[in-house]
């Protein structure tokens, strides 16, 4: 059980959660204990989820001689807040502490977290003591988690095929039968699969090369977007390939939050890559779309 302790303007914290990846549409319950060191008013004491959604994009400024400058700026905007009261006026004593068990709501569709440079979304959990002059407040970071079962509900945009065991894949002579077990794909979870790669002419390769990638796009005026390659590995070393032939891999994704997902200012996408690594000419890919969830447990 996840334990924050910190102190803030003469009060000593701590904040106990049941669990710090958070389930959407769900209640997590926990705990707030504070010590005052000196005596302390509060109006009221509040928990609150606070999200905070930033995303990239371009700005370009002129001067008075028509000279343009392009710049990348971070925007940010702070997600619907639902403030969870646990007690009105209280006065505490120098040196007393006092406790109270809490339950905060998690939205149905979070948006759930993501750890993005053009595309990010944060949460944390605050409690806060409202005080004349300045509040006191512990912050600890969570996590809201994307699950299996909102992906496959139809409840997030995916792409045609993400949520199909196996799709097709095709460039030039190339063909591919690409199959993944589960899907969506889990971050910090083992998959397998396999492909069935076919060519119409004989090729001379330096190796044979999967990858899922996931491409993270701001959805604003001049927007910046991000490729962040979540897995890779290498199914065949160095071949002269002509014909059929299928291969079968097994990993698993880094915990890492990078779910697939829309929120107001942006969205992620994620594909698999077969690649096909030619020397001295373009490497051809043979892509299928994928879809990642952050948990299991839904």
């Amino acid at each position: 059980m996840p334990i924050w302790r910190d102190t803030s303007h003469g009060v000593d914290w701590e904040l106990e959660l049941e669990r710090d990846r958070l389930l959407p549409g769900r209640l997590v319950s926990g705990r707030v204990s504070v010590t005052a060191n000196d005596d302390t008013d509060a109006r009221r004491l509040l928990v609150t989820l606070v999200g905070i959604e930033a995303w990239q994009h371009e700005e370009t400024t002129s001067d008075g001689q028509g000279h343009s400058t392009t710049r990348t700026v971070t925007s940010r905007a702070e997600l619907p807040r639902v403030p969870v009261e646990l007690s009105g006026p209280l006065h505490l004593a120098e040196g007393e502490t006092r406790s109270w068990p809490l339950q905060i709501p998690v939205p149905g569709l979070g948006p759930a977290s993501v750890d993005g440079t053009v595309l990010r979304v944060d949460w944390t959990v605050e409690a806060k003591l409202d005080r004349p002059g300045f509040d006191s407040a512990i912050v600890a970071p969570v996590r809201i988690v994307q699950p299996m079962a909102l992906l496959r509900a139809g409840v997030v945009h995916v792409g045609e095929f993400a949520l199909y065991p196996a799709a097709d894949a095709a460039v030039d002579d190339l063909t591919a039968a690409i199959a993944l077990d589960p899907m969506p794909v889990c971050a910090g979870e083992p998959f397998r699969g396999h492909v069935t790669v076919r060519t119409g002419h004989p090729r001379k390769l330096q190796e044979i090369r999967a990858e899922i990638r996931v491409h993270l796009v701001a959805t604003v005026r001049s927007g910046k977007d991000e490729w962040i390659t979540a897995w890779a590995t290498t199914l065949v070393p160095a071949l002269d390939f002509d014909g059929e032939r299928r291969l079968e891999f097994e990993g698993a994704l880094p915990d890492v939050a990078l779910p697939t997902i829309e929120t107001a200012h942006g969205r992620t996408a994620a594909s698999f890559h077969l690649i096909m690594a030619t020397a001295f000419a373009r490497d051809p890919h043979l892509v299928r779309d994928v879809s990642i969830a952050t948990t299991l447990e839904l």
